[in-house]
């Protein structure tokens, strides 16, 4: 039976995907919400539904048999399992554990649902006096602090980190820093916190510990009853080392007082910048309320929360900035984010103008780019080395990239889940085609879903791409707390492309590249160790898949036809060839080999192709009907996702 034909009828839409009336930090407008367009290609309910369910969710507060903690070897005490959340719950991560689960059961990488680990710092660590750290090793703290935080924070200028390094150091000596805010030497402290957490060894961070401990300590001395410009920047660095430390609720709350104070001392009206202000204090209450909107955004799709930030009309001020510095390209790309979530928030989801329309833009934005941030040259001697401006320079420019790529993503995502889950079903969405008959493959690879759907997996190849290289050219890569998280992303969309069988030999390739960067990253930061752990769960996943199809593919085969001859090549010294190491060779046919089964464009007939790329084909069965155990096993009724609401995880970076 046609699945398409079941569609027919109330009795199989799932209430749930009647509107609702929600309230998160992505809504920017209280507005009802837009006519549906009547040009949208599909309604994606009518692809899936009952995906998350009341059932489904009432285990998924119990830990899975084999915990997280225990695959990365954590200690019990540093560690604490968290239920995320609904809105992380519908994350994209949620989406593809439900959906791979259909076709491969139980596995590692669909066990855990929903269950994130977050690692508790230790500010009980051995306390190590400020006179026992060498002044260059403080001087390289901030320097990495830079390199972390460049494009995205801009909170000091030069002649305050001098003053305020000097203010620190005698910090126990009150006498001696009376010109010096309690709360602006606690800041340059955190900032401290920073580079000696992306620094990374067990002595930076103790000494990350200790700085932020005492930091903490300031920060809550008045219990917040007074508020100044120092208050927004010290709780915005708090929240950014808590991001790094793995520890999202604490990082949300510090960026939740931040954005208050910020709120309440009008850093984001003009109200706020009057003519009695010093030219120093008016460029610093600009630089923090740009860092600020700049964390607050780019970090609630990490967090998977609503932004701190109230729906309030910001000063639009960012000509003043330097408009060749990554700083002010990242607050326009974040203007454009922000943009891409109303429109998605008010009926666009799934409009394919309305997507054109948003790509358009983010390529006006990209375009306009300056050459500093487009291009990056190393001149080094030797093995690649680079020093830490331009350290600092290429981090701000891919965090300008990865802000681009991320965006793209968010748009075109929808997308790919369509095309995807359409192949993984062996048919296309109904109003993706002309003709119902010609659901296949072939009759949508020139359609405008398909193509979005290529630009979503093209978005995260140059992602991971760039990364590749900024590491060939001598970047380290370190606890970076946005990139982390970027990278994952785009490893999920990777490896759901390589699980639905997209034949680009890039894909593959560049999905083990994002293991090899979460692994460097992995060094200095547990939660990079848990997302590796996650795509790595992720790609047995595939392999298994491909396993299950390559042998209904060998089975029906070997109904009709025997192998006659097989040939081992030798060379001198009775070396045997690999034979899937010559273009021109078949692998021998048993209970390994991933056969690949494609179409040809011209006949519609399939064709056994054993050597290109595995099975990266075995999608393009005429009818899934005739492989039996494939169609049999949990899709004749049930792989027919629904996601409540749907939306929700466009939303996030996982």
């Amino acid at each position: 039976m046609d699945r398409r034909k079941r569609r027919t009828g109330d009795a199989v839409r799932n209430p749930h995907s009647q509107a609702i009336d929600r309230q998160d930090g992505f809504s920017q407008s209280n507005s009802a919400t837009a006519a549906e367009n009547e040009n949208t290609p599909f309604e994606f309910e009518t692809l899936v539904s009952e995906m998350v369910t009341p059932e489904s969710r009432s285990d998924d507060t119990h830990p899975p048999e084999t915990s997280l903690r225990e695959r990365l070897s954590l200690a019990p005490e540093q560690s604490t399992k968290v239920d995320v959340g609904e809105t992380s719950a519908m994350s994209f991560l949620h989406f593809l554990r439900k959906t791979i689960k259909a076709y491969v059961g139980s596995v590692p990488f669909t066990d855990a649902e929903r269950h994130h680990i977050i690692i508790d710092t230790d500010f009980c660590s051995t306390t190590e006096d400020d006179n026992n750290i060498e002044p260059k090793r403080i001087h390289s703290y901030i320097e990495y602090y830079y390199e972390a935080t460049s494009g995205i924070l801009d909170l000091f200028t030069a002649q305050e980190v001098e003053t305020l390094l000097e203010a620190h150091t005698s910090s126990r000596q009150p006498t001696s820093i009376a010109a010096v805010r309690r709360e602006d030497v606690a800041a340059i402290g955190v900032a401290l916190s920073i580079g000696a957490q992306i620094r990374g060894s067990d002595r930076d961070s103790q000494v990350a510990n200790e700085y932020f401990r005492r930091a903490r300590q300031a920060a809550f001395n008045d219990m917040l009853m007074g508020q100044n410009i120092g208050t927004v920047r010290l709780f915005l660095l708090m929240a950014f080392y808590m991001l790094g430390a793995c520890n999202r609720n604490a990082a949300s709350m510090f960026l939740g007082v931040a954005a208050r104070a910020a709120i309440i001392l009008e850093l984001h009206s003009i109200e706020g910048y009057d003519s009695t202000l010093s030219k120093e204090d008016y460029e610093s209450r600009r630089r923090i309320w740009h860092s600020m909107r700049n964390l607050d955004i780019l970090s609630s799709f990490v967090l998977s929360r609503p932004r701190s930030l109230p729906l309030v009309q910001s000063m639009s001020d960012t000509n003043e900035l330097n408009s060749h510095s990554a700083f002010y390209a990242i607050d326009n790309g974040c203007t454009l984010l922000i943009n891409i979530v109303d429109t998605l928030s008010n009926g666009g989801l799934l409009d394919v103008p309305t997507a054109e329309g948003l790509l358009s833009q983010l390529r006006k934005w990209s375009s306009s780019l300056p050459a500093s941030l487009r291009q990056f040259r190393s001149v080094s001697q030797g093995p690649p080395f680079l020093e830490p401006a331009a350290r600092q320079r290429l981090v701000g420019s891919i965090h300008v990239s990865c802000l681009y790529y991320f965006a793209v993503i968010l748009v075109t995502r929808p997308y790919l889940i369509a095309y995807l889950v359409s192949r993984l079903r062996g048919k296309a969405p109904d109003h993706l085609i002309s003709d119902p008959d010609e659901a296949s493959d072939i009759a949508i690879k020139n359609n405008k879903v398909s193509k979005l759907a290529q630009v979503c997996v093209s978005s995260s190849l140059y992602m991971i791409d760039m990364c590749r290289r900024a590491k060939s050219a001598g970047l380290v890569f370190r606890n970076f707390c946005l990139l982390k998280a970027w990278i994952f992303g785009a490893g999920l969309i990777l490896g759901f492309s390589m699980f639905a069988g997209e034949p680009r030999r890039d894909i593959e390739s560049l999905f083990n590249s994002t293991l090899h960067l979460l692994d460097d990253i992995g060094r200095t930061s547990p939660q990079a160790q848990l997302y590796h752990q996650i795509l790595t769960s992720f790609n047995d996943a595939v392999t298994k898949f491909r396993n299950r199809v390559a042998g209904e593919v060998y089975r029906t085969v070997q109904d009709y036809m025997d192998q006659i001859l097989m040939i081992d090549p030798t060379f001198d010294g009775g070396s045997t060839a690999h034979a899937r190491d010559r273009e021109d060779s078949y692998t021998v046919w048993n209970d390994d080999w991933l056969a690949g089964a494609i179409r040809s464009a011209e006949t519609g007939e399939i064709a056994l192709d054993p050597v290109l790329n595995g099975t990266q084909g075995a999608q393009m069965f005429h009818d899934p009907g005739d492989w039996g155990d494939i169609d049999g096993m949990e899709l004749e009724e049930d792989l027919l996702m629904d996601i409540d609401p749907f939306d929700q995880f466009f939303f996030t970076v996982e």
